[in-house]
């Protein structure tokens, strides 16, 4: 083939749909999910993106002040 051909991905779905895939690709494949405060989806750094996701660490186990 010869020519430059490009081809554009267009995802009409709503914002809604686009929303849940995002956070059931962290649930499904994602370590650190439970612990997670923004649900990045593809784009998370543990799942081979480049944005780096927001752990809460205060809610993990066994890491808060005993009474």
């Amino acid at each position: 083939m010869k020519g430059n051909s490009q081809v554009v991905i267009v995802d009409s779905r709503p914002e809604w749909m686009k929303k849940e895939d995002r956070v059931m690709a962290c649930l499904t494949r994602c370590p650190v999910a439970r612990h997670c405060s923004v649900r990045l989806g593809a784009d998370c750094k543990h799942l081979g993106g480049t944005e780096i996701p927001r752990i809460n660490r205060a809610v993990r186990k066994g890491k808060g002040k005993r009474k």
